[in-house]
């Protein structure tokens, strides 16, 4: 039986996933052992701003440690290796694991080692399975599902991943989220459930949840969500008037349509008191969830970000064909790498990647569902 539900879940996991953006076109190398490099995936002759694109290599930085802990081959396949991945402006990188959990490197990939007593096992699906809170303070969190035999809905942390305090599992775990983090310890959190699907909330720091929507019915919800503070959510509800914004102030009791942006993202990035969002048109920003505001052109179709870096003028996002750069609050745009697929993905579906970017260091880093980690070094 155990077997059979495993089987059933890989079914799932290929045919009923649903992203709101578009699968992310690029081919792919066979993958490479640790510490080799990875030429990259594809040459664009295009380049944006007139700046030809440098060609760089990708390293795998995490195989020799996934081996080491067990997590590398394992079966079902999408349980192994790197489930889920955030790189801190201070240059950490934290990978979710499936049995151990939080692992944390200091050292650029160099060296791992796993978090002592967290219990934030299981998977992110995708590269909006986590919050950062911006200016980066230390405070993080992971939404995850499938974990362990009790497992939890993925877990906070307050202290640059030194402690996680756990979500509690609520149906399979949370497939994404978002976190108040206009309080220094956030106690509101609004997050979607994983198959079947639900949007919940909670009120405590995780520890209980309710459903918002009781006509829900568990089928595929085609939101993208956000918060402002305990009160003030947002959605972007896709089977709508193809595809618009709605914001409520009753926390989640009501809802009004505010904008027709197309979202990209499954969840919104925050910045201090402004959040920001991927669309079809470029990357937006509100402080408040009811008015929102292009940042400029050059940024279409960006599926993941933004990664800041030392202020809201610096970030990265990154859509179907490159990393794109910002020094001034995304007014104007300058592409600094071609898309990179980790060539030992999932299925080879691009959109379960995973990214992140070290600014000090000016590293890009890249990873998916099952994947290794792998890095690039920008000039």
């Amino acid at each position: 039986m155990k077997k059979l539900n495993l089987l059933i879940a890989g079914i799932l996991l290929v045919a009923g996933y649903n992203l709101i953006w578009s699968q992310i076109p690029a081919t792919t190398a066979s993958p490479k052992a640790a510490g080799e490099p990875v030429a990259p995936l594809s040459n664009y002759a295009a380049s944006i701003s007139g700046q030809a694109l440098q060609s760089g290599s990708w390293d795998n930085i995490s195989e020799g440690f996934t081996r080491r802990i067990g997590v590398h081959d394992v079966t079902p396949a999408y349980l192994g290796r790197c489930q889920g991945m955030i790189v801190t402006p201070d240059g950490d990188i934290l990978m979710q694991t499936s049995s151990n959990g939080i692992c944390i490197s200091k050292d650029q990939g160099a060296t791992w080692s796993v978090v002592e007593d967290n219990d934030i096992t299981g998977r992110c699906e995708h590269g909006s399975a986590f919050s950062i809170a911006y200016p980066y303070n230390g405070r993080m969190a992971f939404f995850c599902y499938d974990g362990g035999k009790w497992g939890t809905s993925g877990g906070m942390s307050l202290d640059g991943g030194k402690t996680w305090e756990p979500f509690t599992k609520l149906q399979r775990g949370v497939e994404f989220g978002d976190v108040d983090w206009s309080a220094r310890a956030p106690q509101t959190i609004f997050a979607i459930t994983h198959e079947p699907e639900y949007s919940i909330i909670s009120h405590d720091g995780g520890r209980r949840w309710r459903q918002l929507d009781k006509s829900e019915t568990g089928a595929h919800l085609r939101y993208s969500i956000g918060l402002i503070d305990e009160n003030k959510l947002i959605r972007y509800n896709a089977g709508k008037d193809g595809g618009i914004i709605e914001f409520s102030e009753d926390a989640g009791k009501t809802w009004t349509k505010v904008a027709d942006y197309q979202v990209r993202a499954r969840a919104v990035v925050h910045y201090g008191s402004k959040v920001y969002w991927t669309t079809t048109k470029g990357v937006i920003t509100s402080s408040n969830g009811k008015d929102w505001t292009l940042t400029g052109d050059g940024a279409e179709g960006a599926n993941y970000g933004p990664y800041f870096g030392s202020s809201d003028k610096e970030f990265i996002v990154v859509n179907d064909k490159y990393f794109l750069k910002t020094q001034d609050g995304g007014r104007t745009w300058k592409a600094v790498a071609n898309l990179f697929k980790a060539p030992d993905i999932f299925h080879d579906q691009a959109n379960y990647s995973f990214f992140g970017w070290d600014p000090k260091r000016n590293i890009l880093y890249a990873s998916g569902l099952g994947a290794s980690i792998y890095k690039l070094q920008l000039p």
